[in-house]
């Protein structure tokens, strides 16, 4: 199997998954309890103004007929009018979701700068020091939540040392291209907006990203071990190649196509999971706007941002088994 049919297959996959998840989502937030509409126009209103809404809405007609008109709308980009914030579903979401691909980039970035190196300096170092410190630190960063973290660093950062803001996302850049303000300051070659957005994010992303790392961290110490037994490791040594050539360019590919499996699936993890963290940070980001739409019973606001999350957790995965095809060629011929 070539390469782009190797590609095509993965991609395909992809339709299948959202499909499934559209239907699943759907039907979720149409059986639990409460009425929407009744929520969204208040207690004073009339039955009459209640009705008038749920057909406007189409919710008085059958579940099947529901499903297939909110489908064919959500193929245009259009996921219906939000209960909770008066506006197009669709809108709501282009104001969110960089927010959140923005903290869940960088958080994934730090877990790979700084993991993979104390990965290598922990396999290289075995049974030693540095090695001994990178259990515990792996350890810690497992177990330790999230949000408890991010409410020591506003203590300790914010609050004490007043190295780095609060709360929110700091002032917009004066350039809004991507709605992610590191890029658009870079676009608008504002490096002081730049820092501005940097020391915003600082925090909630380094909060973020410590289970993922420690994660990394042993995956590529575990990995970096495997390698180092093997014969083409033994013989490179023996022929005398230098120790660093040996680690970063033989070992560490190979130590690398398992780790790359679980970022893909952190991605997705933390794509859905940093509300917690947005919570905390007051962060204004796609998953604080989930969980609103959950309180308020906000269906069309649940539905899109899950399927809006799958998406991207899908595509990311898509990225994956790609750089994982590209970097152990085996795979595409299994």
């Amino acid at each position: 199997m070539n390469f782009r049919t190797y590609l095509l297959r993965r991609t395909l996959h992809i339709i299948p998954v959202l499909f499934g998840l559209s239907i699943l989502i759907f039907v979720v937030s149409r059986v639990i309890p409460g009425d929407p509409v009744r929520l969204a126009l208040g207690l004073e209103a009339t039955g009459e103004q209640v009705e008038q809404l749920r057909r406007q809405m189409g919710l008085d007609r059958p579940l099947v007929a529901q499903y297939f008109a909110y489908f064919a709308g959500a193929v245009r980009g259009d996921f219906g009018y939000s209960l909770r914030t008066h506006r197009n579903v669709a809108q709501d979401l282009l104001d969110f979701f960089p927010a959140t691909l923005e903290l869940t980039s960088v958080a994934m970035l730090i877990s790979v700068v700084v993991g993979v190196p104390l990965g290598i300096l922990a396999a290289v170092r075995k049974d030693q020091g540095p090695d001994h410190v990178s259990r515990i630190v792996a350890l810690i960063g497992v177990a330790l939540p999230r949000f408890w973290l991010a409410i020591l660093l506003q203590l300790a950062l914010a609050y004490q040392l007043r190295l780095l803001p609060t709360i929110g996302r700091g002032p917009a850049p004066p350039v809004h291209v991507t709605g992610l303000f590191l890029v658009d300051s870079l676009v608008a070659l504002r490096l002081d907006a730049f820092w501005t957005s940097l020391k915003y994010l600082a925090m909630p992303a380094f909060a973020l990203s410590v289970g993922t790392l420690a994660q990394v961290m042993r995956l590529i110490r575990a990995g970096m071990i495997e390698e180092m037994r093997r014969d083409y490791a033994l013989a490179a040594r023996s022929y005398g190649l230098p120790p660093n050539l040996i680690i970063y360019k033989y070992l560490l590919k190979n130590a690398f196509t398992a780790t790359l499996t679980i970022l893909g699936l952190s991605y997705g993890f933390l794509l859905g999971n940093a509300f917690l963290v947005e919570a905390v940070f007051a962060w204004p980001g796609l998953a604080f706007y989930g969980v609103d739409a959950l309180r308020y019973k906000d269906f069309n606001g649940v539905i899109a941002v899950t399927i809006v999350i799958g998406a991207a957790y899908a595509l990311v995965n898509l990225a994956t088994d790609i750089l994982y095809g590209y970097v152990d060629p085996r795979v595409r011929y299994e």
